[in-house]
């Protein structure tokens, strides 16, 4: 791995000359995209609505009300000072000044504690909707921030350059009549920052980020953004013409963004910060029933070169409070279980802290996964800091790659097939236990079954966990449900499009009573149902 100049506060103003070179690289960006794409204001914050990837297709065509939400931490997070190996003394004498007394961690397991000021995440860590996947990584890793931030963005190796993102990356040629018939809802939306290649797909959209709220209810109460009329007939009028016209067909989403925002209802309070601010409309968004699979939102400020120790708490307390209230919101209207977080920062810091009460660009940190659906605990080995254990240039060595995240989160979140995960990330990846098996669905490949069958639950009777095995014969949009006796719903098991083949699902009973509860499954027009027992 190659050192970057201007990835330490050491080199001066070669690292000044980085940050500003990644100001110039956003603002370009921004130009860029006016001629694309729709995006406008809502609550003083810039939303941009993305579509027409054919990733994006693929998840409309998916019959669930799952989503993910996306917290970009920009910057590079300190992963060391996010979870700490309190028992490691290796940790405590590379950094004197900046490290995190043991005493004041709040502990997690034997070894690894969490930083004092993200206390209000530990209800969902006590809960298990809390995952932490620590040492994630790449293989020669990149220490320039926009190189970093744009490898994880595109899923590609670090010597590789994609133009495409891992979620807007073209995996099949459907709907190639997109532009005549889009859908009603965008299928991605980034909230506020600049343009982001992770939704850049073959046929992609941008979006214009207007300053002024005035605009949406201009654009909602007439249509256009823009007005055509009054326009010179001169050459200069046809460009003024051209471009007024694709501003405004860029905006189709807008209404249904706005009436979703509109039709939600917050149940808790929401502050002033950026990040807060994203969740709260992405909130209202959920619950005012727009049919969006994937939000992507930031929280910036997390290079910290200098003064660590004030900046980086203040960082992490404000991302614990914004994912604590947002869960809590969407917990309270009853919609937690269809939504699943996901933190990811371009890089971690260096073990040692610098000069300057700080820590340079690193390697390896952890990510964190929220939500009824997360597994819960800490996945992974604690990070191993010895000089035997780091590269030449002190930093981490990864335990998992990325990449196996994203694969996770296609496979057993968005039901996605191995192939489709694969085309997607251009490659095969392993997946990480982050997600209940509860929440999973598996396709057992192997001869396609020539009917639609329910298999009896095994074991039956069972406690807590049993496994529903089913076959399809066509794919088909499928959900399964359990009842209790009363012909109450206890949960949902699926919800989303299956190819044909042999599939099971595990049911976790853990928090219900003994009895005899029903399951049905639905494919289609066609409809099965049994009966299973849980003993405690």
């Amino acid at each position: 791995m190659k050192r970057i100049k201007g990835s330490v506060l050491a080199d001066g103003h070669h690292h000044h000359e980085h940050h500003d070179s990644c100001s110039r690289r956003d603002f370009l960006r921004k130009l860029g995209l006016f001629t694309a794409g729709g995006a406008f204001v809502l609550g003083n914050t810039p939303v941009q609505a993305l579509q027409s990837s054919s990733l994006f297709r693929k998840l409309a065509g998916l019959e669930t009300d799952r989503v993910l939400v996306l917290i970009q931490l920009n910057g590079g997070n300190d992963g060391l000072n996010t979870f700490i190996p309190f028992e490691n003394d290796i940790y405590y004498n590379a950094r004197n000044d900046i490290s995190i007394a043991k005493n004041e961690v709040i502990q997690l397991n034997d070894t690894m504690g969490m930083n004092p000021v993200m206390s209000d995440l530990y209800p969902l860590w006590e809960q298990g909707k809390m995952s932490v996947i620590q040492s994630v990584g790449y293989e020669n890793g990149d220490l320039s921030h926009f190189r970093s931030t744009d490898i994880w963005l595109s899923a590609s190796d670090s010597d590789e350059y994609l133009q495409t993102g891992w979620l807007g990356r073209h995996l099949d040629l459907q709907n190639p009549d997109f532009i005549e018939n889009p859908t009603d809802s965008p299928l991605a939306i980034q909230i506020g920052g600049a343009s982001s290649l992770l939704f850049k797909g073959d046929e992609l959209d941008m979006g214009i980020t207007l300053s002024d709220v005035g605009l949406l209810e201009y654009l909602v109460e007439n249509g256009v953004i823009y007005s055509l009329e009054d326009i010179p007939e001169t050459i200069v009028g046809d460009e003024i013409r051209f471009m007024r016209i694709q501003a405004n067909n860029s905006y189709r989403y807008a209404e249904a963004i706005k009436d979703a925002y509109d039709s939600g209802v917050s149940f808790r309070n929401y502050g002033d910060g950026n990040l807060e601010r994203s969740l709260g409309i992405v909130s209202k968004l959920i619950k005012g029933d727009l049919d969006t699979r994937i939000y992507l939102v930031t929280l910036d400020g997390f290079d910290t070169h200098a003064n660590q120790e004030n900046d980086h708490p203040t960082l992490l307390a404000e991302l614990s409070n914004a994912v604590h209230t947002f869960y809590e919101d969407l917990e309270l209207s009853g919609r937690s279980e269809e939504v699943l977080i996901a933190t990811f920062s371009e890089f971690g810091r260096r073990v040692f802290q610098n000069g300057a009460q700080g820590t340079d660009h690193g390697t390896a940190a952890p990510l964190m996964i929220f939500g009824d659906s997360a597994e819960g605990g800490l996945i992974g080995a604690d990070p191993a800091l010895d000089s035997g254990n780091l590269d030449e240039y002190d930093n981490m060595i990864h335990e998992y790659d990325f990449r196996q995240v994203y694969a996770t989160l296609l496979s057993h979140w968005f039901g996605l097939s191995e192939e489709e995960t694969s085309s997607a990330l251009g490659g095969d990846f392993e997946t990480i236990p982050f997600i209940r098996q509860s929440s999973q669905v598996s396709n057992e490949n192997g001869v396609l079954p020539t009917s639609f069958t329910l298999n009896q639950n095994y074991p039956n009777p069972f406690n807590p966990t049993t496994t529903i095995s089913f076959s399809l014969s066509n794919s088909a949009a499928v959900a399964m449900d359990v009842f209790d006796v009363n012909g109450r719903q206890v949960t949902r098991l699926i919800n989303r499009n299956l190819a044909a083949g042999e599939h099971s699902v595990v049911f976790d009973a853990g928090n219900l009573a003994s009895g005899i509860y029903i399951y049905q499954l639905r494919a289609g027009t066609r409809i099965e149902t049994k009966t299973m027992t849980l003993i405690k």
